[in-house]
């Protein structure tokens, strides 16, 4: 992981799937931070993605408030969320949480998009044993 440059621009990769969300920040290319959360019960694809790009800008907000930074998402639509007019309420809680930041998005497809990919589809896994004496 390398240390912030705050001269320099910061790049924010999130993906979210049906069982979590992942983020990382990144700057020329090489991570400093890394999120990722569980459990989402939102219904749309746009809302979960939507979700992840405000948790992340929220988690990182000391980072990118009072500069310019690109968000890249595997979620095409979203690259248009500041021209949007028509939006559900949902969404529109979402996207007035970024009011104020300074920011472009990309679209990236999701098999570049590996780490925040990688990152949304974790799974934890427990286990329980039992010892049987046999007779």
């Amino acid at each position: 992981m390398a240390i912030p440059d705050f001269s320099k621009g910061f790049i924010l990769e999130t993906d979210a799937s049906g069982i979590g969300l992942g983020a990382i920040l990144l700057q020329k290319e090489k991570p400093l931070a890394f999120l990722e959360q569980g459990s989402l019960k939102l219904e749309s694809v746009y809302e979960r993605e939507l979700m992840a790009v405000v948790l992340a800008v929220k988690k990182w907000r000391h980072y990118l408030l009072g500069k310019k930074f690109i968000i890249r998402t595997d979620q095409r639509s979203l690259k248009f969320l500041n021209e949007q007019r028509l939006m559900s309420e949902e969404q529109f809680k979402w996207a007035t949480k970024l009011i104020g930041y300074d920011f472009d998005i990309q679209y990236r497809p999701g098999k570049e998009n590996k780490v925040a990919d990688a990152l949304s589809r974790q799974f934890s896994f427990s286990a329980i044993s039992m010892v049987q004496e046999e007779e």
